[in-house]
């Protein structure tokens, strides 16, 4: 089910000793994960790629909008990329934060969800030793997974926007080429593939009323979940649609 229905039910998937072993790290902090450091020596400061929002349309009418931003960091855990969003659809607010590293493998990811005054979802995960681990609280239980780290494994949500402006960025290919990548959905405790495509480099979109030169993507998901995805020559998100949900993220202003 889609996280713009009812949340996900999330029962105990029956690792107790992942689960003992995962919830110090990942639980202790507050949500999302921050990232402490014990050292003296301050890291480089982040660079920032790109910051903007988006306006949801279901159906072509307003249901939401999605604030976002990604740059470029250096942590002790190899993460480059980072990129963070807030979405509000009716009472339901999602933030997420998304670590990975030159790959666009990830690092760290978390996840927090409200509606109205509640938490519904808290879910966190890290890289340990080739392994994603995961370990998500709801109204409905504890659950805790492990996944297999395979070369190029991306994280790709149901609902997620800004992830494909790291699934698509830096990737050299021409008209009509493609590349399949080993996937998760932590939120649904799944993992498969996702199939990129790059179907031009030229096509045309408008973004707040101005014309503007556009890559389009298409990714195709394990289910046939089809998604088009629009971005400049430098990676930054423009437009989504999910033609099967009626679904599309429109950006508001021009990147800068």
């Amino acid at each position: 089910m889609s996280l713009f229905g009812r949340a996900r039910r999330l029962g105990p998937i029956g690792l107790p000793l992942v689960a003992t072993v995962l919830a110090a790290p990942l639980l202790a902090a507050r949500w999302p994960l921050a990232s402490p450091s014990a050292s003296t020596t301050q890291p480089p400061a982040p660079a920032r790629l790109d910051v903007g929002s988006f306006t949801l349309l279901v159906n072509g009418q307003r249901a939401g909008r999605e604030q976002f931003s990604v740059q470029r960091v250096i942590s002790q855990d190899g993460g480059t990329l980072e990129a963070r969003s807030e979405s509000a659809i009716g009472d339901r607010r999602v933030a997420m934060r998304l670590e990975t590293d030159s790959a666009g493998t990830p690092v760290r990811y978390s996840v927090e969800e409200r509606r109205g005054a509640d938490v519904t979802l808290r879910l966190g995960g890290q890289r340990v030793r080739g392994r994603f681990a995961t370990l998500a609280r709801s109204s409905t239980g504890e659950a805790a997974r492990e996944y297999l780290l395979r070369p190029g494994a991306v994280v790709i949500e149901d609902d997620g926007i800004v992830q494909y402006a790291l699934l698509v960025r830096d990737r050299a290919m021409a008209d009509g080429a493609g590349v399949t990548l080993p996937s998760l959905t932590p939120i649904a405790n799944t993992q498969g593939a996702v199939r990129l495509v790059l179907e031009t480099r030229f096509d045309t979109i408008i973004v707040a009323g101005l014309r503007r030169e556009a890559r389009r993507w298409r990714v195709t998901a394990s289910s046939g979940d089809l998604k088009l995805v629009w971005a400049d020559a430098d990676g930054r998100l423009l437009r989504l649609s999910i033609p099967a949900r009626n679904l599309e993220a429109l950006r508001d202003d021009v990147p800068r």
